[in-house]
């Protein structure tokens, strides 16, 4: 009975807490445990629902960056700061910040698991491929959210050979989200003490959490959908009047105003660099479109396209680098 709280949240949390701010002390062995436990702390409040908690856990990380090049040299706590930070950023609404860091380690794992450098990383390999999965699926979620910001080549094609179908049905008007999420999200877990009289209870409070993440979650996709049919007509314009697009969307012009307003709301957010603290950063939008209304009129310029042709020349490079390290390690003795 004196054991039973060993694992309660609040516990593991102070203990945590502490631990990560062990980081002011000179000791090498006090920051390389103030670091990692800062890792697990930013896993612990993204599982328990508090998105900007698990965030904010990464300050110190970021604080140095000796301290996130110290970090990142552990491939499974890489993992988990991406995995966790891409849930969390996606939860908040901040799809740019989620596809970047959800992008980065997914591209950097597809070519591991290609050249077969995974096998040389340490940590268990499996659960590396089941996290790799899950970020693909977040991936499709934010970029079908947010088709405006882009990811490499070779992970949009991934994720439409894999998700293809199921995003087409999303266009379509048929439910599919929740389906990607409850693949891809963590197991959530409740603050309060389980109740260990009565553990074989799987359906009772033990699933509270756990479905109230995806609730919130569905709640959001939910408003994406009528917004994201809002998005699909003023692609086809550059200037229409307002009667006639909120009429396009089953819509009367008094609820459809507010509704333009909502989307900019919607898909205004906080942006962060690769190096700055996740909390920092200026407000941006994710939106592939801009749009204003003038004397019930709306004008429609689409966000300049800029084509990154240096990408095409680096993959090429890349390429003829590999081959040139594979044919070095060909024996020409005869």
């Amino acid at each position: 009975e004196r054991t039973t709280d060993a694992w309660a949240v609040e516990t593991v949390l102070l203990y945590l807490t502490r631990l990560s701010a062990l980081s002011d002390h000179s000791s090498p062995a006090h920051r390389h445990l103030s670091l990692f436990a800062s890792v697990v702390l930013s896993r612990l409040e993204c599982l328990l629902g508090d998105y900007h908690s698990s965030l904010a856990a990464l300050g110190t990380l970021y604080a140095n960056p000796s301290n996130l090049s110290l970090v990142n040299a552990v491939f499974p706590a890489k993992l988990s700061i991406a995995y966790h930070a891409g849930v969390s950023y996606l939860m908040l609404r901040r799809y740019k910040d989620a596809t970047r860091v959800l992008g980065d380690i997914c591209g950097a794992m597809q070519r591991s698991f290609k050249t077969g450098q995974v096998k040389k990383l340490q940590g268990p390999k499996d659960q590396f491929q089941k996290l790799y999965d899950r970020m693909i699926a977040l991936l499709a979620i934010v970029t079908h959210v947010c088709p405006g910001v882009k990811i490499d080549e070779v992970l949009a094609r991934g994720i439409r050979e894999k998700y293809g179908k199921q995003l087409h049905k999303i266009e379509s008007g048929e439910e599919g989200y929740e389906d990607l999420f409850i693949f891809a999200c963590p197991k959530f877990i409740s603050p309060a003490l389980p109740d260990y009289s009565n553990l074989s209870d799987e359906s009772g409070s033990s699933q509270e959490a756990y479905r109230l993440q995806v609730k919130q979650f569905m709640s959001e996709m939910s408003q994406q959908r009528t917004l994201r049919k809002l998005r699909s007509y003023m692609k086809l314009y550059t200037s229409i009047k307002l009667d006639k697009l909120a009429a396009f969307n089953d819509a009367q012009e008094e609820e459809f105003l507010a509704r333009m307003l909502c989307y900019k709301h919607k898909m205004s957010q906080l942006e962060t660099t690769d190096e700055g603290n996740p909390l920092d950063g200026h407000m941006g939008t994710a939106m592939d479109i801009h749009y204003y209304i003038t004397n019930d009129m709306v004008h429609v310029g689409e966000e300049e396209k800029v084509r990154m042709f240096e990408k095409f020349f680096i993959r090429g490079i890349k390429g003829n680098v590999d081959i040139i390290s594979d044919l070095e390690k060909i024996s020409t003795t005869v």
